[in-house]
């Protein structure tokens, strides 16, 4: 969306909530019921009827899908909770700290000496005071103002020494006022505590100033993503020749379930030809053009057996369709790179390996395939220069898709041979003696850290998948039983 759009849409917001909080505050408010004396709005009032709104005109969104956690837990010495903390869709890292008070505390005022500076100066001694070890005592500021800059320093800190992450913006707020720490590692952590760090808004002014808290706070500048899919015709919205880094075949792949719920169901695969476009910036924007689906099937070849040489070459055919039209909207030819030079997606999360809990490692290597945000059993898996994540037949021939020949070698996975589509435990769209079927419990144990679609079927055979060489280095490849 346009971003002058973005901004004006946000002033009109805020000037109608404004309103609407002058309103609550007002005199003489009704009571919410009766008895209730005098409306005050507390702290987790005024996150209710101020902040979540206004994080939701920024374009943060609230709730259990949504990019901003609320009471966050983090653990330091205790367990502390953030009132909000918004992140980044595509990593989960934290990319906006909140912390709330009331709607009428009080703005930074100084004691002693301090008596009278201006709100800036105070908050740049306080926390010249509060990083040298001073205490709450001797503070330059009174009140629980020496409270609230230790408090998100303190934040700021953990995630960064405890999580590896340096929020980029971190926020001391009640309504009345705004303070936004616009570089918060540095503030409160690493350099010279100065004004350019910091930028301080009072309620008169919020309006007027609705410009800057857009450009400071909203989550297309912090924790901007790229939309999941645009069409080719929508690419020179988003990269310009000159910023392409690298250019990628992908394939968004839908696993569902087919049949009548009450009866036995099986897997279908649908497969949408995608291009993924490397901006300079590692922002990544994915192209797809189709709106139906090419649905996955074995047909038979010459000699009778079952490959997927037809959907492969059908999904191939409309993926050099799509570059070709990417190619034209830019205005230029686009190559797409071999696998081996795309960095991979970020880690959405890290796995926490406690000593003695015999917890399994995380998956080898980058991730390849990821899962699409918001959308169950829809995989995003980028191909490289090849065009599909599976390969018309393995290149290895192999006796071991059939579970009777690992049963007479002893390696044979389960108790019985997989006759029938199976959704559940394990997922298997290729069933047993098929071609792009394993049945061989050697190869599925030391697979369980490298497989990059297990989540999509349990049992394909690796030299059929386009990700056998990411997943095998050479010696270890040449060790599977595979074809012998």
């Amino acid at each position: 969306m346009n971003r002058g759009r973005l901004e004006n849409d946000f002033r009109r917001g805020v000037e109608t909530l404004l309103a609407a909080m002058e309103r609550e505050t007002a005199p003489n408010t009704p009571s919410p019921y009766v008895g209730a004396g005098e409306q005050i709005l507390h702290e987790h009032d005024t996150r209710i009827y101020f902040f979540d709104r206004l994080l939701a005109l920024l374009g943060w969104e609230l709730g259990p899908a949504g990019n901003v956690a609320e009471e966050a837990r983090i653990k330091a010495d205790t367990t502390k909770f953030v009132d909000y903390v918004g992140v980044n869709p595509d990593t989960r890292a934290p990319a906006l700290i909140l912390e709330v008070k009331s709607w009428d505390k009080p703005f930074v005022t100084g004691r002693d000496k301090a008596c009278g500076l201006p709100g800036a100066d105070l908050i740049v001694a306080a926390i010249k005071h509060l990083r040298a070890g001073g205490t709450k005592a001797k503070s330059p500021v009174a009140g629980d103002w020496h409270d609230y800059l230790d408090q998100v320093s303190g934040y700021v800190h953990t995630f960064r020494d405890r999580y590896g992450h340096s929020v980029p913006c971190a926020v001391l707020a009640s309504g009345q006022w705004i303070v936004v720490f616009k570089a918060p590692v540095s503030i409160f952590c690493d350099d010279e505590v100065n004004y350019a760090q910091f930028e301080i808004f009072e309620l008169p002014d919020y309006a007027a100033k609705a410009h800057r808290l857009f450009e400071l706070l909203a989550r297309s500048v912090l924790a901007g993503s790229a939309p999941p899919r645009i069409r080719s015709a929508q690419l020179a919205n988003y990269v310009r020749p000159g910023d392409i880094a690298a250019t990628y075949h992908a394939v968004l792949v839908k696993y569902e379930r087919t049949g009548a719920a009450f009866l036995t169901q099986l897997p279908r695969i649908l497969v949408y030809p995608a291009i993924l476009v490397e901006r300079s910036d590692q922002n990544f924007f994915t192209v797809i053009d189709a709106e139906l689906p090419t649905v996955m099937k074995l047909s038979p070849d010459a000699a009778g057996e079952d490959d997927l040489a037809e959907h492969v070459a059908e999904v191939a055919a409309q993926a050099d369709t799509l570059l070709q039209r990417c190619s034209n909207e830019l205005g230029i030819a686009l190559v797409p790179r071999d696998l081996a030079a795309f960095p991979g997606f970020p880690k959405t999360a890290e796995l926490e390996i406690k000593q003695g809990m015999g917890l399994p490692l995380e998956r080898e290597g980058k991730i390849v395939v990821r899962l699409v945000r918001g959308a169950g059993d829809h995989w995003l898996a980028v191909t490289g220069s090849a065009q599909h994540y599976l390969r018309a037949r393995p290149i290895v021939d192999c006796r071991f898709h059939a579970w009777a020949q690992c049963r007479a070698e002893g390696h044979q996975s389960g108790s019985n041979a997989i006759n029938s589509p199976a959704t559940e435990s394990p997922r298997a769209f290729f069933v047993d003696t098929r071609l792009h079927h394993c049945a061989h419990q050697i190869v599925l144990d030391r697979r369980a850290r490298r497989c990059h679609i297990d989540a999509i079927d349990a049992r394909t055979c690796c030299r059929a998948c386009a990700y056998q060489n990411l997943c095998w280095p050479a010696q270890e490849l040449a060790a599977l039983p595979c074809g012998k």
